[in-house]
């Protein structure tokens, strides 16, 4: 099933898998009009940025500017329910019509998501299966059958799905802003800071 998806994202497919928080529709980063279609079938504005999974932190640092002072934190929840947002890299990797300015990317710790990224060697778009503004899908009998139809490997395991969606932290400026609180609450990242 793995190489399946590894197969459909390089051919610029969409596809979906679990993750440690909620499964994702997910496409090769690297194709805009892949990206394109993702905003159709969830009916999302373009406005609305889409995040990026990669595999390790060396792969992160390629494309975002983490600068001294954070790099710590993301080692300390990496890989984990967190996406970080960072001031994005001028090189060109990804289409700059999708990516502007800064970037939402997260390492995710789940057997299935890491297989894919570390085969890949690639860094994918990843957002929750789910039409703009309803539910995320925890179990894969929750993945919209409108968004299903547009899918080409669909991997299912619910086993390790907490269902609960990543902590987003804005990491662009001088404060640590949470965006949304996820499995790492604001008290986590402080009480890390801290020591």
């Amino acid at each position: 099933m793995i190489s399946e998806t590894i197969n459909a994202i390089q051919n610029n497919l969409l596809v979906c898998f679990p993750t440690e928080t909620v499964y994702a529709l997910a496409c090769s980063a690297l194709d805009s009009g892949a990206i394109k279609k993702i905003y159709k079938i969830k009916k999302r504005s373009q406005n609305k940025p889409l995040s990026v999974f990669v595999n390790d932190i060396y792969s992160l640092t390629k494309i975002a500017k983490p600068g001294e002072k954070y790099i710590g934190l993301i080692n300390h929840f990496s890989p984990g329910p967190i996406t970080y947002i960072l001031p994005l890299r001028n090189n060109n990797i990804l289409p700059n019509e999708f990516f502007k300015g800064s970037i939402g990317i997260r390492i995710p710790d789940h057997p299935i998501a890491i297989s894919i990224l570390n085969e890949l060697k690639a860094p994918i778009v990843a957002t929750s299966i789910n039409a703009s503004g309803e539910k995320s899908a925890c179990k894969a009998s929750n993945i919209p059958r409108s968004i299903k139809q547009h899918l080409s490997v669909v991997v299912e395991d619910d086993e390790l799905v907490s269902g609960i969606e990543s902590t987003i932290i804005d990491l662009t400026g001088n404060k640590i802003k949470v965006l949304r609180e996820g499995e790492v609450s604001l008290q986590m990242v402080n009480n890390m800071l801290s020591d």
